[in-house]
């Protein structure tokens, strides 16, 4: 045996000792490992998920931030007399 053909063993061994490394980690992770399409589709649900929070929260601090700049212009121009 060389140590071409030596190398290549170690190498097609490892690949299938990380490819079997990577299912155990996702079996303890819950997900199916038998069916990938289905985990991948919870993935992205759940990628969907939390840009739709993040959203949600940027959109109410915005709406906090025009509430206080609204009361701060109000309590400003209620002290200004109008007159015609």
């Amino acid at each position: 045996m060389t140590e071409d053909e030596m190398r290549e063993i170690a190498r097609l061994g490892g690949k299938e000792g990380g490819r079997e490394g990577a299912w155990e980690v996702l079996r303890a992770l819950g997900v199916d490992t038998e069916h990938p399409l289905e985990a991948q589709k919870d993935m992205h649900f759940l990628r969907d998920l939390r840009k739709g929070t993040s959203s949600v929260k940027v959109k109410f601090i915005n709406t906090v931030i025009g509430a206080f700049a609204l009361a701060g212009l109000y309590k400003i121009f209620s002290g200004v007399m109008w007159e015609p």
